[in-house]
């Protein structure tokens, strides 16, 4: 009796951290990109929206796919998982700064800052070193990688973003596509779905 007790207490909680869990399904790694300007081709829309003198933020809204702005009531794009003791969080990203940019042929390389809350917990997070990648095949794309952080209910995780580009508004410095976002380590959480970006100054 006691074992089936514990076996469907396991089963609750396996089928909780499940539940709770997000998804990357919705990401679109290279979406066939549109820029407002016909006069500039992928490269040359990479080069005018990116080739920018840092510090400069980037702020970050889920969207509507079809009118390619923010949701009403948006709090950044989103990740849901576990932390701890089996604790569901969420985790938004409203922002990132670039504090340093090269660029090495038509892609640069950036470290940037995440401005993000956990159940509105700041985290505590190194510098992201990545790149923003424009290929050949006229796709572009913002990709963070193992970048590590740390909340005080989660512990210490590794994160990566992925942002793939498919609208370019040069006149407005506004990006629109899909993005990725994940973490693992002591708390484990994905997330994916349509963003908007607007490029300013730091905030």
């Amino acid at each position: 009796m006691l074992q089936n007790v514990r076996a469907c207490i396991l089963l609750t909680l396996s089928l909780s951290v499940l539940g709770a869990c997000g998804t990357t399904r919705r990401f679109v790694e290279q979406p066939p990109l549109i820029v407002d300007d016909p006069q500039n081709d992928a490269r040359q829309a990479a080069a005018n929206l990116f080739d920018l003198a840092p510090p400069y933020t980037v702020t970050l809204c889920e969207a509507d796919p079809r009118s390619r702005e923010c949701k009403q009531g948006n709090v950044g794009i989103t990740a849901t998982g576990v932390g701890g003791l089996l604790l569901p969080l969420r985790l938004h990203v409203t922002a990132l700064t670039s504090s340093k940019q090269s660029r090495a042929g038509d892609s640069w390389a950036i470290d940037a800052s995440l401005r993000s809350k956990v159940d509105a917990i700041s985290p505590l997070c190194r510098t992201a070193h990545g790149q923003i990648i424009s290929r050949e095949n006229d796709t572009i794309s913002v990709q963070l990688e193992h970048f590590y952080c740390n909340w005080v209910v989660v512990g210490n995780v590794l994160v990566n973003a992925d942002l793939s580009i498919d609208h370019i508004s040069l006149k407005d410095k506004v990006f629109t596509g899909f993005y990725k976002v994940t973490f693992h380590g002591t708390g484990n959480a994905a997330g994916s779905g349509y963003y908007r970006a607007v490029i300013g100054p730091k905030i």
